[in-house]
């Protein structure tokens, strides 16, 4: 009985000394930590920012033991659509494409016989932007990508396909969300010197820097969180007439600065002379001008069979 008394006593205070580091880890793991390649910043709020090579990578953390898991915040969905109203197209509709990994793997139409590639087999010198002309709205807009590409993470991304309803608008943007944002989560070892890669088994510590030490001010960091916020959870996208936006990198933009022109649905900037607006520019920083794009939700369900047109939306062919 005694030794049985023993051992739970050794038990309990096992549980409470792993309870106290771990309470001790959590108290003081925050802060900025710099990679040779990256910098993370674990906030005490249990969200993590990772900025490396102009890539984000925003979430949460928790730790367990000495251990401590970064849990990214991956897309809800591999299409996002953006839509507007736009007095200038009297008939049928508009369509941007955005994304870094535009294919023919893309299947863009109407639910279930009339689904189109968005490009063709192996297309390259893509121009940007990619707008299509449509002579028919579609009532309902279907997206889906038939296999997802390549991600060395090893995600598994599930293959649905999505129902966007166009409503009122005719004009509007689909943004593809390619398989290389979403990520696994991090596991790093909580060590005297630092953090330490799991994944790599690294001896080389991951050492804590400061804020002062990575960035040029305290609001270029809080600016590089949101901008995140504005990729993955925007309600609205601001471009020019170019598609061209700076609003989820380089500057948010204040709509303050601009007056709303009902009749063309466009917002004008206040600074510029009336005389001197270009309506039609696409050079990449005006900003004189911009359309608005809000966010429409859709829904998902698993693919099903389908029809596919055999002629591509676009062709891309460097040989053309």
């Amino acid at each position: 009985m005694q030794l049985n008394l023993n051992r739970l006593l050794v038990l309990l205070l096992t549980l409470c000394i792993n309870y106290v580091c771990a309470q001790q880890s959590e108290q003081h793991i925050d802060g900025v930590y710099k990679s040779s390649d990256a910098v993370f910043v674990i906030n005490k709020n249990n969200s993590f920012l990772i900025i490396a090579y102009g890539t984000l990578i925003k979430g949460t953390w928790k730790v367990e033991n000495d251990l401590i898991y970064l849990k990214p915040k991956n897309p809800d969905a591999q299409f996002y659509v953006y839509g507007r109203k736009n007095p200038t197209i009297k008939n049928g509709m508009r369509i941007c494409f955005m994304g870094d990994r535009l294919s023919s793997a893309i299947l863009i139409g109407k639910f279930p016989d009339k689904m189109q590639p968005l490009f063709n087999d192996d297309a390259n010198c893509q121009d940007f932007p990619s707008v299509c002309q449509f002579d028919v709205k579609m009532d309902t807009i279907t997206l889906l990508e038939r296999q997802n590409q390549d991600n060395d993470r090893g995600i598994e991304i599930p293959k649905l396909m999505y129902h966007f309803v166009s409503g009122d608008c005719n004009d509007f943007i689909v943004q593809h969300m390619q398989s290389s944002l979403y990520h696994n989560d991090f596991i790093l070892k909580i060590g005297k010197e630092g953090l330490y890669a799991v994944s790599d088994q690294s001896d080389i510590p991951i050492r804590k820097s400061t804020i002062e030490e990575e960035f040029s001010t305290a609001e270029e960091l809080k600016f590089l969180s949101e901008s995140f916020d504005r990729a993955f959870d925007a309600d609205f996208k601001l471009v020019n007439n170019g598609y061209n936006t700076h609003d989820d990198m380089d500057h948010e933009i204040d709509l303050e600065a601009y007056i709303y022109d009902k009749v063309k649905n466009l917002y004008v900037s206040r600074a510029i002379p009336a005389k001197q607006l270009d309506y039609k520019s696409t050079e990449y920083h005006y900003d004189g001008i911009l359309m608005k794009f809000e966010r429409i939700i859709g829904t998902s369900q698993p693919q099903e069979v389908i029809k596919i047109l055999p002629t591509p939306l676009f062709i891309a062919n460097c040989d053309n």
